[in-house]
């Protein structure tokens, strides 16, 4: 264990004697020279003092610290982010500066909310408003039309713009509520054909071989024109039997007749006269059956064929239904007694031929067909859900596939039965067919016309925008040009009535003369619906 000795005590220094004599001969600093240091100071503090003169009378304030940092203060947010416009000027959340009239409801009558129809002070249009020039309750009743929720409180709202200009770049276009013709009307498919009652498929009556043919497809006949003719033995067998009878009713006849004065006198009994006069009356009904069996194959024949004599008879016989300008082409081997004409039943066209000379017919053999295509029959197939709109009398409409001029009639019958296949109604209009241009067969879509309004209220198509309950347009504000008026959309419910592929009437909901939002409404109905959904900006309460 070592132990450490004590360190040495430190002196203490005396105090000196201060010396009273040096003091006294220190010389004294002189008053004009503490004046002339004191100038300096006094001018700064003068500047300083102006400054602050000048600048409480003009405003100056002192910058602040964080200016003199080197950031900025950020200033107050005047800006709503629920409606996109500065808030100081936002009509939906600052109700004085644009305040709401009085709301008037739904309009049963009509459909919509706020009925600018019943309550024309809502138009926003300068001078007096028009109104609809037709009964738009009555045009809502002729079909069912689409509707709009009488809770929805969508039109409430009003869509406002920061300015003219945001309106433009938000892609915004307007346009002008008009007035042009619309019409209501069912579309069902359709098929053009040949008037039926007019329509002859001809065939020979007899079978036989075919001798010749006059008419082919296309070619226009008359009534009466002969297409063909067919060599047919049983023709030629019914008009021997014919000239039998005939001969047999001239012979008998003329026995009667020399019999007569005889047995009046008593020469020959009165049974002979009898029996020839009996005889007389089978030979009668014997022309008469040959008449039928020619007249049932077609023929005509003259009422005086009894009084010809046999040569004359059968010579008109063979030529029989047969023109002379025929026979006289005819090869002298064909010219027989056993020929029949093809005839026209009335004027026409042929529209289908299937036979050629020397080809072997019978009846079942459809040679001809002939129509008449001045009258054509369209049959609409009508869809069973359209079908309680239909009546007859209704015009309709008919555009052919094939881009023909559309074609006019009404509806003359309508089936009544339902097709249980197609689950459709045959509705049939007669098409006058003059021109002869419409064919057979021939598709198309027929417009069957419910009503036709020729000052209909209408608006571009993509000016109505909808919701899953409701049908709207946006109205611009009439004052939206005037200076320091908000630039603001009126939202509106409207009933939608006939449409075309540009335009929708308007059955309710506007007037002619307003001006609303076509092109790009549908931004409008996205910051209506944003709006809506509540999305504030957490600055104000509504």
């Amino acid at each position: 264990m070592s132990v450490t000795s004590p360190a040495p005590a430190r002196p203490v220094a005396m105090p000196q004697p201060v010396d009273t004599h040096s003091l006294a001969k220190r010389p004294h600093r002189r008053w004009w020279m503490a004046a002339l240091n004191a100038i300096p100071n006094l001018v700064v503090f003068s500047l300083l003092g102006g400054v602050m003169f000048v600048g409480h009378h003009t405003g100056w304030k002192l910058p602040k610290l964080s200016a003199l940092a080197g950031t900025v203060a950020v200033p107050a947010d005047d800006w709503c982010a629920e409606h996109l416009v500065p808030e100081s000027s936002c009509i939906e959340c600052r109700a004085d500066l644009l305040p709401r009239g009085k709301p008037f409801g739904f309009c049963q009558e009509h459909g919509v909310a706020e009925c600018v129809i019943h309550h024309p002070e809502l138009a926003q249009v300068r001078g007096e408003p028009q109104l609809p020039k037709y009964d738009t309750v009555q045009a809502i009743a002729v079909m069912a039309r689409p509707e709009n929720n009488s809770r929805n409180t969508m039109h409430s709202s009003r869509v406002q713009f920061s300015s003219s200009e945001s309106v433009a770049k938000a892609g915004v276009d307007v346009d002008v509520v008009q007035e042009r013709p619309m019409l209501d009307a069912v579309t069902a498919n359709g098929e053009l054909q040949f008037d039926p009652t007019r329509v002859a498929h001809l065939s020979t009556k007899v079978p036989g071989t075919v001798a010749a043919v006059l008419k082919t497809v296309g070619d226009a006949v008359h009534a009466g024109d002969v297409l063909a003719v067919v060599d047919a033995s049983q023709v030629g067998q019914a008009k021997s039997q014919l000239l039998q009878a005939i001969v047999q009713l001239q012979t008998r006849n003329a026995t009667v007749e020399r019999l007569r004065p005889l047995a009046g006198s008593g020469a020959v009994p009165q049974r002979t006269l009898i029996e020839a006069e009996a005889a007389l009356r089978e030979a009668e009904v014997a022309v008469i059956s040959a008449r039928q069996v020619l007249a049932n194959l077609g023929f005509e024949l003259p009422e005086e064929l009894e009084s010809e004599t046999p040569q004359t008879l059968a010579n008109q016989l063979r030529d029989l239904g047969v023109p002379k300008s025929l026979l006289a082409s005819l090869p002298v081997g064909a010219r027989t007694a056993n020929l029949i004409p093809v005839v026209a039943p009335y004027d026409g066209t042929v529209v289908a031929s299937d036979v050629l000379a020397g080809e072997v017919v019978d009846a079942s053999q459809l040679l001809f067909t002939v129509s008449d295509p001045r009258r054509m029959w369209l049959m609409l197939n009508v869809r069973e859900e359209d079908a309680r709109y239909i009546r007859m009398g209704l015009p309709v409409r008919f555009q052919t596939d094939n881009g023909e001029q559309p074609v006019s009639g009404t509806i003359s019958w309508i089936s009544s039965a339902v097709d249980p296949q197609t689950r459709t109604l045959k509705a049939r209009i007669v098409i006058a067919n003059e021109d002869g241009t419409l064919r057979d067969k021939t598709f198309g879509a027929g417009r069957i016309v419910l009503r036709e309004e020729p000052n209909a209220i209408v608006v571009p198509r993509d000016a109505v925008q909808s919701t899953s309950d409701a049908h709207f347009v946006f109205v611009r504000d009439k004052n939206y040009f005037d200076d320091d008026s908000p630039k603001f959309f009126h939202v509106r419910q409207v009933r939608l009535g006939a449409s075309d592929g540009h335009y929708v009437e308007l059955l309710a909901g506007a007037l002619p003369g307003e001006v609303i939002a076509s092109k790009g409404s549908n931004v409008l109905l996205a910051q209506l619906l944003r709006s809506n959904l509540g999305a504030g900006c957490g600055c104000h309460e509504h």
